[in-house]
């Protein structure tokens, strides 16, 4: 099953969300919600902003449609390059933790299902134990009940963690998710980049990295901002994690066998179309 035939379920399920909050408007809702999160996501390295709002389901069904499947796959070109630098699997054998950092909206979970279903002759995880960690509480509807969705492969064990990097209470007495083996950090770096005014966003990030375990995997992908980049790149450098990968501001795609004609009937519905293409700045790091 690709990325976006995933998404395709996901998304239906969403609508049906947003027609319970919305009646008959709930597709002048989806498409306001694209034309809100455009705007918003022009304005991240901003101070004085207002952080994006992904409560409603029609932000969330907006959000889904347009990014989850190709960010998603971004992130198996990642687990595949990591595979590459470490000569072998990404993940040990028997029970693997994932944990997603701002990972709500669901790319980092169907990436990890999707790499282990492409690499199962080289992965032989039986367990995935997975992490979500989100401000938002709201997406742990779209996501908990995963396997009940499809045929994941694996025993899948996912557990939803509010996270607020702004906020210490909710990340220093929660331990659990600092044994994963591999961390993913999709387009969230760029979303809190502009809340670390007091220094406090850092001190999550120096936690994070002091705390994981030794041999610990982290995949970064963010938009192609240099800001972001030279951002995050003091943080892990000051942490002293080893580089497997990078590039800056680099041209991606998802793979071709990615097809999003599946969405058809939502495209036609409210002419958007998902994201195919954006420039991508990526570190797939190590902790020693």
């Amino acid at each position: 099953m690709t990325l976006f035939e995933l998404v395709k379920i996901t998304l239906d399920e969403l609508y049906k969300n947003a027609q319970q909050v919305h009646g008959t408007n709930t597709d002048a809702e989806i498409k306001n919600r694209f034309n809100y999160l455009r705007a918003s996501y022009t304005k991240l390295s901003d101070a004085s902003r207002t952080p994006i709002d992904y409560r409603d389901p029609a932000t969330r069904f907006a959000y889904v449609y347009r990014y989850v499947a190709s960010h998603g796959d971004y992130v198996v070109q990642l687990l595949t390059m990591a595979s590459a630098a470490l000569g072998g699997g990404v993940f040990p054998k028997g029970t693997a933790r994932v944990s997603c950092i701002g990972g709500g909206p669901g790319s980092d979970i169907l990436a990890i299902l999707k790499y282990l279903d492409d690499y199962s002759a080289k992965e032989a995880v039986t367990k995935l134990v997975i992490y979500l960690l989100d401000k938002e509480q709201a997406w742990a509807d779209t996501w908990t009940e995963l396997d009940e969705k499809l045929n994941a492969g694996v025993s899948l064990n996912t557990n939803f963690q509010p996270l607020d990097v702004t906020n210490p209470a909710s990340w220093t007495l929660q331990k659990k998710f600092l044994d994963a083996d591999v961390f993913t950090l999709s387009y969230f770096v760029s979303e809190v980049y502009s809340l670390d005014s007091t220094g406090v966003v850092t001190n999550f990030w120096q936690t994070l990295f002091k705390e994981a375990k030794s041999g610990a995997i982290f995949l970064y992908d963010d938009n192609g901002t240099d800001d972001f980049n030279a951002y995050f790149d003091g943080q892990w450098q000051k942490a002293g994690l080893q580089v497997l990968a990078q590039g800056s501001n680099e041209n991606w795609t998802p793979r071709y066998t990615e097809r999003s004609d599946v969405l058809d009937t939502y495209k036609n519905k409210f002419s958007a179309w998902p994201k195919l293409k954006g420039y991508l700045s990526y570190r797939v790091l190590r902790k020693p």
